[in-house]
């Protein structure tokens, strides 16, 4: 199915003439393949110098300058701030020093102390009289309770003493604080 004739075919070739054959198919095949390779190294080359290019470019922006402004100004602001507390920080040392240096005086007689020294006086008067209720009941429960017991009459005497020493100390409180609770003594 070829085009050429039979004698062609028999005719035998040179070693020059086949590879010269040869070489004549395949200068094509060889210009394209070298082509080829000319391409891929061109694009690799690019490639590389983009990618170098984007490593070093100096220009990469990481912070806006109005972000920057922004945290510029806030800093400036967090520095006044901090001053005024190291300020007011100082100002209390020294008043702390000043207060503990100072010896504890006692506080002036105003009205307004006076209505709440009565109102205290009056607080503790009611506890006073409690305090007396309670120990009246105490004395009555210990006469009864001597009375169920025999033999009880010598201990109960010793109570009722200690009871009544202390029922005594109790009414001149209330009394002292009767006096104060109505304003005719300034001292307790």
């Amino acid at each position: 199915m070829s085009t050429e004739s039979p004698e062609a075919s028999t005719e035998v070739l040179s070693d020059e003439q086949r590879i010269a054959a040869l070489e004549k198919s395949h200068k094509l095949d060889r210009i394209m393949l070298f082509g080829l390779a000319v391409v891929a190294v061109i694009v690799l080359a690019s490639w590389i110098t983009a990618g170098l290019m984007d490593l070093f470019d100096d220009d990469q922006s990481y912070v806006t300058p109005e972000q920057f402004e922004t945290l510029q100004s806030k800093a400036l602001s967090l520095e006044k701030q901090l001053t005024q507390l190291e300020q007011t920080l100082g100002e209390q040392q020294e008043l702390l020093t000043a207060l503990q240096d100072r010896k504890p005086q006692a506080a002036p007689v105003t009205s307004d102390n006076g209505v709440l020294t009565q109102q205290v006086a009056k607080t503790l008067l009611s506890q006073e009289l409690s305090y007396q209720e309670s120990l009246t009941a105490l004395k009555a429960g210990m006469r009864d309770l001597a009375g169920m017991i025999s033999g009880s009459r010598s201990w109960l005497d010793d109570y009722h003493e200690a009871l009544d020493k202390t029922l005594a100390e109790s009414r001149a409180r209330a009394k002292k604080l009767e006096q104060w609770a109505s304003g005719k003594s300034t001292t307790p």
